[in-house]
């Protein structure tokens, strides 16, 4: 079956980008004119996505409003003449529906916001997308999970490997290897110590689902931090029929959410616009570094 429905949890409180997230969701930060939401609804778009959950917070209205349409925006930019950037304010979900749905008593883990999405999934495999993290390859990388999905008839979820240092960061994969990038998962540990795992594969941003994670889900009770952790629920599907299989993706990864990737993001952008590439390199090359 294919994937139509994507899930984005963007309820978090994004403690690491205070005092900006005070007053702004995360999601919401701009890569340069675009807030990093929009990266991710266009992957999603050209990923053949059809209708996306955002699964909001606080602050949800800023989030609601963004998407919403803005009469009084175009009227001012047809006064003045600037007609030539309305597209850049209107059909902001693409081809795709964007939907709503506020995360009841606060933010408990993204288990728990992910559950919240149930009744929108229904019966059929879904995407999860999470919501800082901005990804730039040939082929929009949830499109790649997407196709894995599509020949394995199973839930795929995406990975990278990892420097061994830094294997307590994230989630972790330890599987068979089918091929090169492809793993039948074996254990999923929530940001295991080094020696506790054989593999650095860390659990990554994009995902699709088999319909039953949402009985797992239920059955999952808090870990780490007190939160409801979406990768025990994973752990659970593991030995079903279909079970569970990781795949290292080729696109390159940016956490937006975290400061350094941030910036990293936004440099990685401005490299891919014409008219602002050669600007930066002559600015990065000026510097006494």
């Amino acid at each position: 079956m294919s994937v139509k429905k994507a899930v984005i949890p963007v309820a978090g409180f994004a403690t690491r980008f205070l005092p900006a997230c005070k007053s702004l969701p995360k999601c919401m930060l701009t890569i340069l004119d675009k807030p990093i939401i929009q990266y991710l609804v266009d992957e999603a778009v050209e990923a053949g996505i059809e209708d996306i959950l955002l699964v909001v917070g606080r602050k949800k209205e800023v989030v609601e409003d963004y998407f919403s349409e803005d009469k009084e925006l175009e009227d001012f930019l047809i006064e003045r003449g600037k007609e030539s950037f309305i597209p850049q304010v209107t059909n902001l979900s693409g081809k795709a529906k964007i939907h709503f749905i506020e995360e009841e008593g606060g933010a408990k883990g993204l288990g728990h916001a992910i559950y919240m999405a149930k009744d929108f999934v229904g019966n059929e495999p879904f995407a999860i997308m999470y919501g800082d993290v901005i990804m730039q390859g040939e082929k929009p990388c949830l499109k790649e999970i997407i196709e894995q999905h599509e020949k394995l008839g199973a839930s795929v979820i995406g990975v990278e490997k990892v420097e061994w240092k830094d294997v307590p960061k994230y989630g972790n994969v330890s599987g068979e290897a089918i091929t090169d990038r492809l793993y039948k998962v074996e254990k999923m540990q929530e940001k295991p110590k080094i020696e506790e795992t054989k593999s650095n594969l860390a659990i990554s941003d994009r995902h699709v689902l088999m319909p039953d994670l949402f009985d797992f889900l239920a059955n999952t009770k808090p870990g780490k931090g007190g939160e409801i952790q979406v990768t025990d629920a994973y752990n659970s599907m593991v030995n079903t029929k279909e079970g569970v299989y990781a795949y290292d993706y080729e696109a390159t990864r940016f956490d937006s959410g975290d400061k350094l990737g941030f910036v990293k993001a936004s440099i990685d952008e401005t490299l891919r616009r014409p008219e602002l590439r050669d600007d930066l390199i002559k600015f990065i090359k000026s510097l006494d570094i």
